[in-house]
């Protein structure tokens, strides 16, 4: 157009918006050509442009006072964002938007918000602020949303629009509150933000919300509830959108002031899937927003602030736990120096600030470590500078920083030990905290210095540090504080090694504290190692230095009560006991492990029994030879000098004796301790030793009345000791002695002993009478010893008076017990008394005694008196062998008597029996031998030897009486007694006679029904076995295969001859037994086998208890096994069997080598049998065969060695790991439950760290063995078998887990372990009927595709596959019952059925699956997708469907690439189950659809559309037609262009526009949103020419003739919508009042297309639902009413057009058709018509009246009519069961509307008649004063309408005449009119009457003025009316409501001005 036609179309504009008087008119230009006149703007003319501009403007002035009129956002938006312009039009734009925006609808804010946030970042700063204000003002006003409007969002296909939104959420959630009226420009720049981004979300301040809290908290919940909504940003959004929602959410929860935010944002981030810690862009992400940003010359946006100290908070919480974190360099460093001293800091965040410099010390790269570590001191030393100052620092968080900042420097200096100096200032520093620090700190302090240790190794230490830092760690010992004294403790442990006595001193000074666990830690800093020993004592400190060292300590000690010349004071009067007795253990310890050593050294062949070297640090007495005699050998041969006083024994004894004195005789400890270890030097050191501590006799005599048991007992040892040295020495030689000392000293002495005897027993002197009885007997003892070792009488010797002296002893001694034996005495003293005489009896006769204390064992109740009895009977038969089998025997009769709580006393009788019998060949008695003489010189070579009588006596009774009584204990008694025999008197020849004999005594007790019993006998029978010779072996062999019943041919098995037997007896015996074990037959038979005591039968097969005698297949070994096994089929003879097989096989190593392949396995499966009694006992056979070390490694492995190291245990599963794997294997298909569960969970242990390499060949076999023992029938055996498959599960993982730096040969053996696990779990476990396996299976599927990564490359189709359909499979059975029952369970099924999704959508599976399509390939993919189209087929389940199908939606958001070639394939598959039962599942397979449409050929495209239309006509279902829709939703969210692209054919625009109509509103409202993005995408394209037209109207067009009345209603409604788009697009082209030619164009092909249709539609039948096809027809005639009212066209020729002819008669032909309808059918449906019919009217105007008057004014009279023959006129096509209740509403309903009908076609080019308006106003006033509200308002405004009519008429002087309208003015009875108008006017209930009458009465009195103001006189008649009209309007000016009055007053002032 040209600039004139465009200034005249403005200003015609400009007067259409001058002319304005409604706010219907304003809204109805303002949103027809507010956006068209912007858009003009950018093309026009300077004039032009001024001209709109001023129209813009008027627009405005105009806008402020209608402030109710919605402006167009949507559109404003849409024209805003598609513009690229700046300047005016853009201004215009932005302002439009900002004011339409607060008063846009909900829908419409919804609608916008993507399209904002799509184009406003690509916009100018200037642009964004507004866009942004607009932006955030919607989030404010719409409100909350539902799920529907949240995913419509569905940001994952607007990406970028995301994350303009997630940005601006961010900034808005660091924006605060400011105070009202604040200028904007000091508004403060919050945390976090720029001053750009703060203006760009804040308005530049001006935001009303900026000011407002409430407003504002409104504005951040709205927004964290979108950002926070899993709808508008599904889980399967894309890890970079993931993150920044997550930084969002994480500002929100931590809002200060608006707690509702901070808790939404909080659930908002539990309900996420977990954030990758590990992502580079979140750490970035993180460090950005804790450090703030810099300006940068390539950086445009200004730098930020860091963000606020609760966000920073929260993220150092997940920085604090990511490798990535701290590998980023320098950043961490940066990050916590900022947390930790930014002037904004928090306590909270300092402590965190610590946690993560703590995790970065230790997990970031050393190289990073080593450069930060000054910055990192300086950093933790101002840390605690700061926090000592106190401050606002709570007293608990600053001690929780401190002791953070210490622990970090501890761990700074372990990981940087180049940190420590020369020096120990840091040593200082931080031990001297201990006393500045409060006791929560120390504990750290404590941490911190053991993370030191490592850098204060010796190789790292000078020996001058060292030597300062002993003095300085031992003031530390003295510190009150105890985590000083313990860190100071590990120091001197950790930093010295063992050889440094100096640290030595310090553990023992650490003995003497308070606190257990540093007495524990001293005590493990002074325990010698076995290694040490075995290692010739090279670790050791030197012996004699050594002793020196102790001597010193304790002389000082005994001299100052002090250490070390006063460094630390002893505190209490305990320490010093127990440092010295610490002294005295630990030198006794190292004298002992040197002797060891050099034992070891002399022969290193010598095996050492481990053992022993564990007893040298129990501190007990020497109970071993080897013990013994290693002792005697420090003593006597270490030494480094010739003088003897300078000797290890000399020095050690001066030690020793030093703290025997009566000043120290206080601590009974100190003297026990130093007694013990004097008889330890007397008695296996040199004699110069003993006689050294004869001076010593006089402090040893003082101790005798201590009151402490051990110590009496010890001092009587040594004076006997003493004595006995002194007095052989003197007289060896033959020399004679000082009689005298002897004579009358000793003399004295004994008698003043006797005399202390004799005192009564007081409690005051009983000490000193138990202790003088006690010396008594051993000094006696010493006496007689060296006398008779010196082979002289006493006589000879010169020393008659020590004889009688001795005799009076032996003769008081025995009187007293002989009293005690008959009067009751106190315990002590009888005890004392026993001891005594047992000790005299050893070297001489006691026979006077025991008499008395046969009595007293028969008769006494006290244990402790029984025992001493016993024992010292034993020591009267040593000394006299008469009186052996008279006591042997009293103790036979008193076994019997023993009751279960003397059980102990059996064994003490054993042990005195053994004394007796054995003599000095008993090993207890030569442990008990304290004398440094050869019992040999005493005895004599003879009476050294055992009782052969005694012996034979004794066996004969156990053999024949007491194994076979009846009495309980007497079996016991002998079992033990034969025990104690075999181990205390192995050498004893004569026993060697009666083995056989015994082992069958011991066999029968083996089934002894006590348990005690039977562990006894066990272990007896290998004690007799290894006693045998050769030949006696193999005779007890072939006795115990003979009873094995018959062989295998049915006769008796015959023992070979002698000759027979010959060398090869062995050999033999081995396959005899071979033989009968090789049958599998029971090898006792039931009969053979006989009875238990207890009444069972015994039984055994070859499988169950002697599978592994018959692996060893060695009779030496066999027997032992294989006796067992005869005599119980109980485990516990089996566990007794252990005990005592270990022995021999500890003995037997070397033989057992060649049966180690056999015996292993089932050794190593029986040490994880379900008994723990089984478990000890073949874990001491383990021990045994592999070394005692190996027992608790046997399920571990490592290097194999040889079996002869005691190490070698940890290499032995793997050396037979193909023996156990089939022994295991095999056991866990066992019959017997026992045999599964142990050899399940000895599988269980050998799997366990195991090489991968080692387990693939079995794992299939493991795998099927242990999901077997999954479904045993036995529950433990279930247990084992879920252990087992834990550990299996745990040793997969681990084996398939990959590795940073993995090698080749772990990536392969991972991939074959994977190809063994993987089809099995998949085929076998995850398809098993057992539940247990089923669910066993899935779960390690989903650790493994958690785990394995790149390794699962290849089987993630098939574990897809599997976890699919175990979705259903695993889903609860409760699910299914409810599906089906959900109107009992009063829950709705799509509720149900949402639940159902909604737990597949979180459950494990489906994050399983998540990640094991992260590891498709292509080629994986290909495999799969065959795979996906089944399940998408054929799957059951709806958890399963629902899984495929969000499996789908997550290849297509993360795996775009690999699925778009299979997409269609895909697509074909889903549509195919479109039409499935479940609604939710049909929305799960559109919204798949959705996502792989992007990915689809155009052809399968159209196809897909195609299918849709016909899914909806064909499928009669309402749930499953809107499918459809759900489709084309889903596509229009996804893929809005493809949709675009395809507006022709089936399934396209036509079909989409025809779905938003369905009768189904939810189906509607899924076509409506693909409809719109038709809308948006192509726009007026839709209906740009008549070919477009044709096919949108294609579809409902054909449906119009359908038989469905519910698809012709559609159809109409969608013909109305296309019409009205066809009237916008007409409109827009122009903006005048000329119509276009393609307008025109249009219009006809709307016109041409529909209106024959419609009218032919209309005619027919009435039918429900018919009103919508009248209103079509209307509709459609309104919007073509520019061409139906245009003037006839003429061609060129003359004859007139065809279409042109039909458009000239629609009018009368439509009209005809509605006045028809309005008289047929219900009321309601009139009613439609009729409203129809005025809308047609006044669309297309048309003088009708004449036509149409009659017939609407006869409606009306009959609606007004209240008899029954009128109302049922009224009710045409009305059912005769229709509610007539709702019959007179109705009827009046369409009175009002035919009213307003007849007001509408009123003739506007001609005066209607004068009948005509009497009719008219006739009925008009009937209705007026009968009617209700709703008719009287309506016939007062046709009253008005009329009256104007007539007023129009006399104004323009050419209707008619003056007195014509007064005639009409008659006609109508104005009087009448009038009458009705009064009457509507004092109505006094409904306000709307009062003012329709006055609208009424102004146009009647405006009709009166046009009258009057004529040339004609003012006839009588005007007058009248004109009087009873303002008679109205006075009375209306009374009116209460100010509305009508004001204006009714108004009227009446206009009046009386004219």
């Amino acid at each position: 157009m040209t600039d004139s036609a465009d200034l005249e179309l403005i200003e015609g504009l400009q007067l259409k918006f001058a002319l304005v008087n409604s706010d219907e008119q304003m809204q109805k230009l303002v949103t027809l050509l507010l956006v068209p006149l912007l858009d003009k703007l950018d093309i026009a003319s300077a004039a032009v442009r001024t001209k709109i501009i001023g129209l813009l403007g008027q627009i405005n002035k105009k806008l402020k006072g209608h402030p109710h009129i919605t402006l167009p956002f949507e559109t404003l938006v849409e024209s805003t964002l598609a513009k690229e312009s700046t300047g005016f039009s853009q201004s215009f734009r932005l302002m439009y938007i900002t004011m339409a925006v607060t008063n846009a609808d909900t829908q419409s804010l919804v609608t916008a918000i993507p399209h904002l946030l799509g184009g406003m970042d690509s916009r100018s700063k200037t642009q964004q602020t507004p866009l942004t204000t607009a932006l955030l003002t919607a989030v404010m006003r719409c409100g909350v949303l539902d799920d529907t409007q949240l995913k419509g969002f569905d940001f994952t296909r607007l990406p970028h629009a995301a994350e303009t939104l997630l940005a601006c959420a961010k900034d808005l959630f660091m924006v605060n509150p400011v105070q009202q009226a604040q200028d904007p420009e000091t508004i403060p720049i919050a945390a976090g933000l720029n001053a750009e981004r703060q203006a760009l979300v804040t308005n530049n301040g001006k935001a009303s919300w900026i000011s407002d809290k409430d407003a504002l908290q409104t504005l951040k919940l709205n927004m964290v509830r979108i950002v926070g909504s899993e709808q508008a940003f599904p889980t399967e959004a894309s890890d970079q959108l993931h993150e920044r929602r997550f930084m969002a959410l994480l500002c929100a929860s931590a809002d200060p002031y608006f707690q509702k935010v901070a808790d939404y944002g909080k659930d908002s981030l539990k309900r996420m899937r977990p954030i990758d810690r590990e992502s580079r862009l979140f750490v970035d992400m993180a460090n950005t927003m804790i450090l703030g940003t810099v300006a940068t010359k390539d950086s445009a946006e200004a730098p930020r602030s860091p963000v606020a100290p609760a966000i920073r908070l929260r993220l150092l919480g997940f920085l604090s736990r990511s490798i990535t974190a701290v590998s980023i360099y320098p950043q961490w460093i940066k990050v916590i120096s900022e947390c930790l001293f930014s002037t904004n800091s928090t306590a909270k965040l300092r402590q965190s600030a610590m946690i993560f410099l703590q995790w970065a010390l230790n997990k970031a790269p050393e190289e990073q470590v080593l450069h930060a570590a000054p910055t990192l001191m300086r950093n933790i030393h101002q840390v605690l500078a700061e926090s000592s100052v106190g401050g606002t620092l709570s007293m608990l968080n600053a001690d929780t920083i401190r002791g953070a900042s210490y622990v970090a420097w501890g761990t700074l200096v372990r990981r940087v030990p180049t940190l420590i100096h020369e020096d120990l200032d840091h040593l200082h520093s931080v031990f001297g905290a201990f006393e500045t620090e409060s006791a929560t700190v120390r504990l750290s302090i404590q941490e911190a210095l053991v993370a030191m240790l490592p850098a204060h190794k010796p190789q790292r230490v000078s020996s001058n540090l060292q030597s300062q830092l002993l003095d300085f760690l031992q003031r530390q010992l003295g510190s009150s504080i105890h985590q000083a004294r313990y860190t100071a403790l590990r120091y001197a442990i950790s930093v010295f090694p063992f050889a440094n006595m100096d640290a030595r001193w310090l553990c023992i000074l650490g003995l003497a504290d308070s606190k257990p666990e540093i007495q524990l830690l001293a005590r493990s800093g002074l325990t010698i190692q076995p290694s040490m020993v075995l290692e010739h004592g090279k670790m050791l400190p030197d012996l004699l230095e050594a002793i020196c060292f102790i001597s010193r300590k304790i002389t000082e000690m005994c001299a100052n009560g002090q250490t070390s010349a006063g460094q630390i004071t002893l505190a209490s009067a305990k320490v010093q006991p127990l440092v010295v007795c610490g002294m005295f253990d630990f030198g006794r310890s190292l004298l002992l492990a040197k002797g060891m050593a050099m034992l070891k050294t002399e022969d290193d062949q010598h095996e050492v029994d481990l053992a022993e070297l564990d007893s040298i640090n129990n501190n007990s007495e020497l109970s071993s030879e080897f013990q013994r005699k290693s002792m005697r050998f420090a003593l006597r041969t270490l030494t480094k000098s010739n003088v003897a006083s300078t000797s290890v024994e000399s020095i050690w004894t001066r030690t020793i004796s030093s703290c025997i004195s009566t000043a120290h005789s206080a601590d009974s400890t100190i003297l026990s301790k130093s007694l013990m270890y004097m008889v330890e030097i007397m008695s296996f050191g040199s004699r110069g030793a003993a006689l050294s501590l004869l001076d010593k006799r006089d402090a040893v005599f003082s101790l005798l009345d201590v009151h402490n048991p051990a110590v009496q007992l010890f001092a009587a040892q040594a004076l006997s000791v003493i004595y006995e040295v002194k007095l052989f020495s003197d007289y060896q030689d033959g020399l004679a002695a000082d009689a005298g000392f002897w004579n009358d000293h000793l003399v004295s002495v004994i008698s003043e002993l006797l005399r202390e005897t004799e005192v009564p027993e007081h409690p005051k002197q009983l000490n000193r009478k138990l202790g003088s009885i006690l010396a008594l007997g051993h000094i006696s003892l010493g006496l007689t010893i060296a006398q008779k070792a010196l082979s002289k009488t006493w006589v000879e010797l010169g020393l008659g008076k020590v004889e009688s002296a001795l005799e009076r002893v032996r003769l008081a001694l025995t009187n007293a017990i002989r009293v005690s034996s008959k009067i009751q005495t106190q315990a002590l003293v009888t005890t004392a008394l026993c001891s005594a005489i047992g000790e005299i009896g050893k070297a001489a006769s006691m026979a006077g005694a025991v008499s008395a204390l046969k009595v007293m064992a028969r008769q006494t109740d006290n244990a402790k008196v029984q025992e001493a009895t016993i024992s010292s009977l034993s020591g009267i038969s040593l000394g006299d062998p008469g009186q052996t089998i008279e006591i042997a025997q009293l103790f036979i009769d008193l076994s019997g008597s023993v009751t279960k709580k003397q059980l102990d006393l059996h064994f003490r009788i054993g042990e005195a029996l053994a004394i007796m019998l054995g003599r000095f060949k008993c090993s207890l008695t030569e442990m008990n031998w304290i004398f440094p003489i050869d019992p040999a010189l005493v005895y004599g070579e003879n009476g050294i030897e055992a009782d052969t009588v005694g012996v034979d006596m004794l066996l004969e009774a156990i053999t024949t009486k007491m194994s076979v009584s009846t009495n309980t204990q007497e079996r016991q008694a002998a079992a033990i007694w034969i025990m104690s025999l075999a181990r205390f008197c192995p050498n004893i020849q004569h026993l060697m006679p009666w083995l056989s004999k015994l082992h069958a005594c011991l066999s029968r007790l083996l089934s002894d029904r006590n348990e005690l019993t039977q562990e006894v006998s066990s272990q007896t029978l290998g004690l007799l076995y290894e006693m045998g010779d050769t030949g006696l072996r193999e005779d007890m062999m072939y006795s115990l295969i003979a009873m094995f019943g018959t062989r295998g041919d049915g006769k008796p098995l015959q023992r070979q001859n002698q000759q027979q037997r010959g060398a090869n007896n062995s050999t033999s015996a081995q396959q005899l037994l071979h033989n009968q074990i090789a049958s599998n037959e029971p090898l006792l038979e039931q009969e053979s086998l006989g009875q238990t005591p207890d009444g069972h039968t015994v039984n055994t097969t070859y499988k169950s208890i002697l599978s592994l005698a018959s692996d060893m297949q060695n009779p030496s070994l066999v027997y032992q096994f294989m006796q067992l096994a005869t005599h119980t089929a109980m485990w516990n003879s089996r566990c007794g069997a252990a005990y005592g097989f270990a022995r021999i096989i500890e003995r037997a190593r070397e033989a057992i080598q060649p049966y180690m392949k056999t015996i292993v396995p089932k050794l190593y499966r029986y040490t994880f049998d379900p008994s723990s009694q089984t478990q000890n006992a073949m874990k001491s056979i383990w021990q045994a065969l592999l070394g005692p070390r190996t027992a608790g490694s046997s399920i571990q492995t490592g290097q194999s060695d040889s079996f002869s190291s005691p190490q070698s245990g940890v290499g032995i599963v793997e050396q037979y790991w193909d023996s156990i794997m089939e022994e295991c294997l095999t056991s866990m298909g066992q019959r017997e439950w026992k045999v599964r569960e142990s050899g399940c969970n000895a599988l269980s242990g050998a799997i366990g760290g195991t090489d991968s390499e080692l387990a693939v060949p079995y794992l299939e076999r493991i795998w099927q063995m242990s999901f077997r023992t999954l479904d045993d029938i036995k529950g433990s055996v279930r247990e084992a078998g879920l252990k087992m498959c834990q550990s299996l599960a745990n040793a997969t993982v681990a084996w398939c887990t990959p590795h940073d730096e993995a090698k080749p040969s772990q990536e392969k053996q991972a991939e074959a372990v994977l190809k063994v696990v993987v089809p099995y779990l998949v085929d076998v476990g995850a398809v098993s009927d057992a539940e247990d396996v089923r669910n066993f299976s899935i779960g390690l599927l989903l650790k493994l595709c958690k785990s394995s990564g790149r390794y699962l490359s290849p089987f993630a189709p098939i574990i897809v596959e599997r976890l699919l359909e175990s979705l259903s499979n695993m889903e609860s059975q409760a699910a299914n019952y409810m599906s089906f029952h959900t109107s009992a369970q009063g829950i709705s099924q799509e509720d149900l059925e949402s639940a159902r999704l909604s737990a597949v959508k979180s459950s494990p599976i489906m994050r399983g699956i998540e990640m094991a399509l992260e590891q498709l390939t292509p080629s994986s993919m290909a495999e799969l997708v065959p795979k996906l189209q089944d399940i998408i087929r054929h799957g059951l389940g709806l958890p399963t469907r629902a899984g495929c199908a969000r499996t789908v939606v997550i290849l297509c958001v993360k795996k775009t690439e690999l699925v778009k070639p299979f997409a269609s394939a895909l697509v074909k598959a889903i549509s195919g189950s479109l039409a499935e039962n479940s609604a939710l599942q049909r929305q799960a397979w559109a919204a798949a659809i959705g996502y792989m449409a992007p990915m689809l050929a155009p052809g399968m495209f159209r196809n897909l559309l195609k299918h849709l239309e016909k899914v909806y006509f064909e499928k009669h279902e309402d749930e499953v037609r809107g499918v459809s829709g759900q489709v084309l939703e889903q596509l229009a969210q996804r893929c809005p262009e493809r949709l675009c692209e395809n507006t022709n054919g089936p399934g396209t625009a036509s079909f989409v526009a025809f779905g938003c109509w369905d009768s189904n509103d939810t189906i509607g409202k899924a076509f409506y949103s693909a409809w719109q993005e038709y809308k948006l995408g192509v726009g007026s394209g839709l209906v740009s020419d008549e070919d477009n037209l044709a096919e949108l109207l294609r579809l409902p067009l054909m449906q119009l003739a359908s038989d469905s009345w519910t698809n012709r209603i559609q159809s109409a409604k969608t013909i109305v919508e296309l019409a009205q788009m066809v009237e916008r697009a007409s409109r827009i082209t122009e903006l005048g009042s000329q119509m276009s030619t393609k307008s025109a164009r249009l219009l006809e092909a709307l016109a041409q297309t529909t209106l024959p249709e419609l009218i032919r539609a209309s005619q027919g039948r009435l039918w429900p639902g018919k009103e919508h096809i009248i209103g079509a027809l209307v509709k459609v005639c309104g919007s073509c009413a520019r061409i139906i009212n245009k003037q006839t066209a003429w061609m060129e020729d003359g004859s007139q057009d065809p279409l042109q002819r039909f458009l000239k008669t629609v009018p009368q032909t439509v009209c005809t058709i509605l006045l028809k309808e309005v008289t047929i059918g219900e009321i309601s449906y009139r009613r439609e018509v009729a409203a129809r019919f005025t809308s047609f009217v006044e669309a297309v105007p048309i003088d009708i009246y004449d036509k149409a008057s009659s017939v609407l004014i006869d409606i009306a009279w009959t609606g007004m009519a209240t008899d029954e023959k009128s109302a049922n006129a009224m009710d045409v096509g009305m059912d005769d069961d229709a509610d007539r209740s709702m019959r007179r509403p109705q009827q009046l309903l369409l009175v009002a509307v035919v009213i307003k009908a007849l007001q509408t076609i009123l003739p506007k080019d001609r005066l209607i008649s004068i009948d005509e308006a009497a009719a008219l106003s006739h009925v008009l006033c009937g209705v007026a004063e009968t009617g209700v509200w709703n008719t009287r308002v309506a016939s007062l405004a046709c009253i008005a309408a009329l009256y104007r009519h007539c007023s129009a008429a006399v104004s323009s002087n050419s209707l008619a005449g003056i007195t014509e309208i007064q005639d009409l003015l008659d006609g109508m009875n104005a009087d009448a009119t009038l009458d009705a108008i009064r009457t509507c006017a004092t109505e006094g209930k409904y306000v709307t009457v009062r003012t329709a009458a006055l609208d009424a009465v102004e146009a009647v009195l405006g009709c009166i003025k046009a009258v009057c103001s004529s040339d004609v006189e003012e006839s009588s008649r005007v007058k009248a009316w004109q009087s009873g009209a303002c008679t109205i309007v006075e009375t209306l000016a009374e009116d209460s409501v100010p509305s009508i009055s004001d204006r009714a007053r108004d009227v009446v002032r206009e009046w009386t001005e004219v």
